[in-house]
């Protein structure tokens, strides 16, 4: 599974670095910038850390992503940076159809510590899906192709200069991992002091923990969770009023203001750029290198 609840499952969980045997988002070659399109399906894998950085695009499907310090839950129309010599874990739904370009650390520069999400711009799918079309010998020998790998490269800081999103930090402590489970299994009800009791916590040592293991405060925590699981519904076609009650909103009216000061656009917005995303990735032909 992938979704919100199953990443809060596994942000109250220890993350322990692995490799799998086989890898199907591992560069061919350290050092050979290239783009390649996965088959959709469901998708494991871990790393210890690989030498190139990736730009992973989520056309359809969700991609859960998780690293020592916490996970992300990577939705369709979004896209993540992962790092050189990152340790990292991912899972993907079985309709998920991934995009990835390998670039060089020694020619990219990267704005963040860690990994980052962002929305997908028009220029960079444009890109990206240009890219698809060479294979690893044009690379090499294609002064256009080298070009464009590095427009894209040096567009990323540009592109991930957005706030953190749908990001949940690892908790630390047994009671915090405790808290992190209540708010999975009372997203719509959750309170500070039922989550405090839920943890045999005060009240105020409640608050001083959520700052000390997840950087945030209690509330936002909860604000943080709810929107990711009201962006998971609005990728997956859910109707706003519908979206707004689950995630624990009591009017239509201030869900549209937390969203809008969260994310820069009413839910009406995302949800009919989400639908837009997924029929544009549906009846996409495939195009470029596909392993597996």
């Amino acid at each position: 599974m992938v979704t919100t609840l199953t990443r809060l499952d596994r942000a109250a969980s220890e993350f322990v670095p692995a490799s799998s045997p086989v890898r199907l988002t591992l560069s061919p070659q350290p050092g050979l910038e290239l783009a390649l399109a996965l088959r959709p399906g469901a998708h494991e894998e871990a790393s210890l850390g690989d030498p190139m950085h990736k730009l992973v695009l989520v056309r359809a499907g969700m991609l859960d992503l998780e690293g020592a310090a916490g996970g992300w839950l990577v939705l369709s129309q979004h896209m993540v940076f992962i790092p050189a010599d990152r340790p990292f874990s991912l899972r993907t739904r079985p309709d998920t159809l991934l995009m990835v370009v390998h670039l060089d650390p020694q020619r990219t520069r990267w704005c963040h510590q860690g990994c980052w999400v962002a929305p997908v711009p028009p220029l960079a799918l444009h890109l990206v899906e240009r890219a698809l079309a060479w294979d690893e010998q044009t690379v090499r020998g294609d002064a256009l192709a080298g070009s464009l790998l590095r427009t894209l490269a040096l567009l990323c800081p540009e592109w991930f200069s957005n706030p953190r999103m749908l990001w949940m930090p690892a908790a630390r402590s047994e009671a915090m991992r405790t808290v992190v489970r209540y708010v999975a299994d009372h997203l719509a009800s959750a309170s500070a002091a039922l989550a405090a009791r839920a943890a045999g916590l005060s009240q105020r040592t409640l608050q001083r923990r959520c700052l000390d293991e997840l950087q945030m405060t209690w509330r936002g925590l909860l604000r943080e969770v709810r929107m990711m699981r009201a962006l998971e519904l609005l990728c997956q076609g859910s109707p706003v009023g519908s979206v707004a009650v689950e995630v624990g909103f009591e009017s239509l009216s201030a869900f549209t203001v937390a969203f809008r000061e969260r994310f820069g656009m009413p839910p009406s917005a995302y949800l009919h750029a989400g639908r837009t995303g997924l029929h544009d990735a549906a009846t996409r032909p495939g195009r470029g290198r596909v392993p597996g």
